[in-house]
């Protein structure tokens, strides 16, 4: 019988923070072209891997002018999550974890009606939030975690994937890959525990031993937040034999604010368990063939390659 499911897209958004500040006019051309193709390439949800903006609470015009963009997703009906980075953070994390002015426009009040919007750790605060959406006949959970997500925060995490263990999920928090293709650990420059404000901060190799890895149903983990380096990724089983793909991505160091690029992740149920990535870039109309920015990536144990890449 011919499986007559579309293949769909999730658009993943990495560190948008240096075109809140110098170059905005770039942000709404972004968020244009996802809702102007989101219909051809079947967009189910996008998501933001934080520093939406880059000077916290210092400048509340750099939110409004993400908010703007933001807003066309709304418009469109497409679901939308975005965790906070630590430039999104009140203070940046010297002090605290006050997120005020985030969860002011960003904030639960965003997903009021929305059915696929299905909670948070923390009551009225979206730092920790998760959606869960049918895709395709598919069920599909998508978690976002706060900056260096602390033991509590995890395991919320762990009891949201156990009761929804018929779905599978994808996780975006900030910092989680290293620039080279390793999981961020001690020694790794900005690792989460060197910012004197994340109180109880764990990295990616923690988040990985103490959570990650015991969900069979994982699929895939996104992060931004390093720079210099522009994407790495690597695949590891979980405890139940699972494939999990990890993936860094950031462009905020090149040219106009990494003017715009995203990610864009191609699934087809058919041909499941697997999925393809693709960098396009708004600001040029085009999509980018650097080395790693197209990725084919099997989920299937007997298929999967485990590897750690660092493309140059």
């Amino acid at each position: 019988m011919a499986d007559n499911r579309r293949e769909f897209s999730i658009v993943i958004i990495p560190d948008t923070q240096i075109l809140a500040a110098k170059y905005p006019s770039i942000y709404p051309v972004k968020a244009q072209w996802i809702v102007d193709n989101a219909a051809d390439l079947n967009v189910q949800i996008i998501l933001h891997l934080g520093d939406v903006v880059d000077d916290g609470a210092d400048d509340e015009e750099q939110f409004r002018i993400a908010a703007q963009a933001f807003e066309k997703f709304d418009q469109a009906g497409i679901p939308f999550l975005a965790t906070p980075g630590n430039h999104d953070y009140d203070n940046q994390l010297k002090t605290d974890r006050s997120l005020t002015m985030f969860n002011r426009y960003f904030g639960t009040h965003r997903y009021a009606n929305r059915p696929w919007f299905k909670g948070t750790y923390e009551e009225g605060k979206i730092e920790n939030s998760y959606a869960v959406l049918e895709i395709e006949g598919e069920p599909y959970l998508f978690l976002s975690l706060e900056f260096g997500a602390r033991d509590e925060v995890l395991a919320w995490a762990d009891s949201v994937m156990e009761a929804h263990s018929s779905h599978k999920v994808i996780i975006i928090t900030h910092t989680y890959m290293y620039q080279h293709g390793e999981r961020t650990k001690p020694g790794d420059n900005h690792n989460p525990k060197l910012y004197k404000g994340a109180a109880g901060a764990n990295d990616g190799e923690d988040m990985w031993q103490k959570s990650f890895r015991k969900h069979g149903n994982l699929i895939a983990v996104f992060s931004g937040h390093h720079d210099r380096e522009l994407v790495s990724y690597r695949t590891d089983f979980g405890d139940c034999g699972n494939p999990v793909f990890q993936s860094f991505q950031n462009w905020q160091c090149t040219d106009n604010g990494g003017e715009g690029r995203i990610r864009i992740l191609k699934m087809k149920p058919s041909d499941f368990p697997s999925f393809s990535l693709d960098v396009y870039n708004p600001h040029t109309g085009s999509y980018e063939t650097n080395p790693g920015y197209s990725v084919e990536v099997p989920l299937k144990r007997e298929d999967a390659v485990l590897n750690i890449r660092h493309p140059r």
